[in-house]
């Protein structure tokens, strides 16, 4: 009964804030002048729209193809290899995956410059497919880290009586990763294929431009929702790929396994010196561009004083977002995890929203909301976090269910014996045993919602910016150093708190 009360609680939450909207705009799009009509989606048909479709296909399967290999190879290196400065480079590939994607195009920008071979390679195809590979390549570098640790070294430990270590990698341990391999093509491809911020940058003409254009430019609102409706279609076939080929393969975690770790001292210098090339161009060349234009104290000193506000409302956003982020993704993993009836549905949900273009989320979030009896929402910002919630709640809701998968079953039917309750052990076994997750997903949350441009630049009520929309923003006019100081501030407020959170784990764990 208490199982059932928190599903139908956690479902009418989500299915209000997000779902009831994107359901709502994919509706009226089929309805002009209340009769049934497909005439706005012949603007689909259009050999523009097709052309910037096709770009944003190409792009992002490139994008993914060339993540998931080099990812894949660094992970393998990083999660198996004994190697100096491991975890320093783990947090170095994975800076990029933490901001804004448009930084990082900006500090490119800042490099190379507008002018000569490099900077017409820039601005273009070339250009929004290297941004884009440098801010997605941790997704399956981490991956692969992760499940590295989940594959049981007794495996390893049979087949090198008949092999070395190369056979291993190619017969057992990248076979047992497969699945995880699919999922982090699959996620770099739907992320890339939403991401709008850097070919707006770099002036190249993708899919998810043209309703964010339709939208914000011509105020055209059915066009908009019109020539949203294809990556709703993108983002369900991401879900039927992600249900059929990886969840079903996806083994359980098992914290008790320690990765046996590969020693090769004849290799070490020049798998070293490659992983510290990687790191160079992919993070330290773009962001050290970013620190020369900023090194000055007067721009700091200006630019701070122009910021201080958006820094102040992203941390207000990021950490009331996250508070619920955390608390609606434990209950939403609690009733995965129990397979609850009904919970199965709601996970798809959950990831269906997650692959979502953040414009078809924040326009669907305009549609709905922005009406007299719903301005008390729609002018706050609440309907930012709403945005938030339904963008990242499944990755803190995955967080959790890994979390309580791991917690004994004994446990709990030792307290169901003992006369406890549904909510008591709830609230009195499994939140205490699972309080270092909650931690986590807090974080999770807390970055991701910083990050977070294209929704909050849809929704924010006039006055109420950002960080990362007020430096968008001021990109169209703007002084370059004042430009680049702002995107620096914005690493530095995702970096804080990862870095306290990083002292306070070194401290306790």
């Amino acid at each position: 009964m208490f199982s059932r009360f928190l599903l139908i609680v956690t479902i009418v939450l989500i299915g209000i804030m997000v779902v009831l909207p994107v359901g709502s705009m994919i509706v009226n799009t089929f309805y002009t002048e209340e009769r049934f009509d497909f005439s706005t989606y012949q603007i689909f048909w259009q050999s523009s729209s097709l052309q910037s479709f096709e770009n944003s296909f190409l792009l992002a399967s490139l994008v993914a193809f060339a993540c998931t290999v080099l990812g894949v190879v660094i992970g393998v290196l990083l999660g198996k290899m004994k190697l100096p400065m491991r975890g320093v480079f783990l947090i170095l590939f994975t800076i990029p995956l933490l901001i804004p994607p448009y930084i990082l195009a900006l500090g490119w920008f800042d490099l190379i410059g507008r002018e000569g071979f490099w900077g017409e390679l820039l601005f273009g195809f070339w250009g929004t497919f290297w941004v884009l590979f440098c801010v997605y390549l941790p997704i399956p570098l981490l991956l692969s880290v992760l499940f590295l640790r989940q594959i049981n070294p007794r495996l390893e430990d049979a087949a090198r009586l008949v092999t070395g270590w190369g056979g291993v990698l190619r017969a057992i341990t990248l076979p047992l990763i497969t699945s995880v391999i699919v999922l982090s093509f699959l996620l770099v491809f739907i992320l890339a294929f939403g991401e709008q911020s850097v070919a707006n940058f770099l002036r190249f003409d993708v899919f998810s431009l043209e309703s964010f254009t339709y939208f914000s430019a011509f105020y055209d609102f059915k066009t908009a929702t019109a020539l949203a409706i294809p990556m709703v279609v993108v983002a369900l076939l991401f879900l039927l790929a992600e249900q059929f080929f990886v969840h079903k393969h996806l083994f359980r975690f098992d914290s008790s396994h320690s990765v046996e770790m590969i020693s090769l001292d004849k290799w070490k210098i020049v798998l070293w010196a490659f992983l510290i090339f990687c790191v160079t161009l992919v993070v330290l060349l773009p962001f050290g561009a970013l620190l020369y234009q900023a090194a000055d104290w007067q721009i700091l000193h200006e630019a701070f004083m122009k910021a201080k506000a958006p820094i102040f409302r992203s941390y207000l956003y990021g950490f009331i977002a996250a508070t619920v982020l955390m608390v609606v993704g434990f209950v939403g993993g609690y009733l995965i995890e129990e397979r609850v009836s009904g919970s199965r549905g709601y996970d798809a949900v959950l990831i269906f929203l997650f692959a979502l273009p953040s414009t078809v989320i924040g326009i669907a979030l305009i549609l709905f909301w922005n009406k007299p009896l719903t301005n008390f929402i729609y002018t706050t910002p609440l309907i930012i976090l709403f945005g938030y919630a339904g963008k990242y709640l499944a990755l803190t809701t995955k967080i959790s269910q890994t979390r309580l998968s791991q917690i004994p079953r004994s446990q709990v039917e030792a307290a169901q014996i003992a006369g406890g309750n549904g909510w008591q052990i709830f609230r009195l076994i499994l939140m205490p045993l699972s309080k270092k997750a909650l931690i986590v997903a807090w974080m999770i949350g807390l970055i991701f919602s910083l990050r977070e441009t294209t929704i909050t630049m849809l929704v924010y009520p006039p006055g109420l910016e950002t960080l990362p929309v007020y430096t968008m923003t001021q990109m169209a006019n703007g002084d370059p150093k004042i430009i680049a100081t702002l995107c620096l501030f914005m690493i530095m407020m995702v970096l804080l708190p990862l870095g306290i959170f990083g002292v306070w784990k070194v401290r306790y764990d």
